[in-house]
């Protein structure tokens, strides 16, 4: 047995380096438990907390208003595919739940899920009827104009994608117009769909401001009367002065 001696300095140096290992050993073990507990956490989300539901209503704009909210969502949880697709009858109610206990089966990935929704719910319009939509009304003189080409251009959305250019639309929606907008602006002047917001929303502000100085103290319409004996304004043919003075001198 072979006996090794070594001073009081060597033996410090060997018991700070065994110090060193173990704790340099515990700090990775709780890093790659930290990694492990978040990976989980991840594996885990869920649509439990999702404020968004379904009930089956067959509109375009709802349909997809409802993909998009659930997409997002599932992004920013960092829902994987798999739970996703688990979960998604949490978020549907009514004719929608009974839908899916049907068709579930169907849905092999999350993707298949989504277009199924689609399909059932908001299947794909034929273009002629989206166009026969779209001219299909004019703009009433009570619509916004914010509203209206809101209206129109989620109707054009539909359209295969690349079908006109942002030029071309507004030649579309520019005749649809209240004849209050076309007054003011030319189809000239506006090259894009804000510059036509832009404008039309003056027109609307100077139109309101108008509506609130027709309707002013009743003062000033008097103002504006037109006496028919004298011809001035001030004053009504009842107590004009010089009608009256008039009659007196006849008598």
């Amino acid at each position: 047995m072979t006996t090794i001696q070594m001073t009081n300095e060597q033996l410090r140096e060997l018991i700070d380096a065994v110090r060193a290992t173990a704790v340099s050993a515990a700090n990775n073990a709780v890093a790659s438990g930290a990694e492990a507990a978040a990976g989980t956490s991840k594996a885990k989300g869920s649509f439990s907390s999702c404020t968004h539901r379904f009930g089956g209503g067959r509109n375009h704009e709802e349909v997809e208003e409802f993909i998009t909210s659930i997409v997002t969502f599932k992004e920013l949880e960092s829902i994987s595919d798999e739970n996703a697709l688990k979960g998604i009858s949490l978020l549907f109610y009514g004719l929608a739940s009974t839908w899916w206990q049907g068709v579930r089966k169907e849905a092999k990935t999350w993707e298949d899920a989504i277009g199924l929704i689609r399909e059932h719910f908001s299947p794909t319009k034929p273009s002629y009827q989206i166009y026969m939509e779209f001219f299909e009304q004019k703009q009433a003189d009570t619509v916004p104009i914010d509203t209206f080409v809101v209206q129109k251009r989620a109707l054009l959305a539909q359209l295969p994608e690349g079908r006109h250019d942002e030029e071309t639309e507004l030649d579309f929606l520019y005749g649809l117009l209240s004849i209050k907008y076309r007054k003011h602006i030319t189809r000239q002047s506006v090259k894009t769909f804000k510059e036509l917001l832009e404008q039309g929303r003056i027109i609307e502000h100077n139109n309101q401001e108008d509506e609130a100085a027709s309707a002013g103290p009743q003062r000033g319409a008097r103002r504006n009367t037109r006496c028919t004996h004298c011809n001035f304004r001030g004053h009504t043919y009842e107590n004009c002065r010089k009608r009256l003075a008039d009659a007196n001198q006849d008598d």
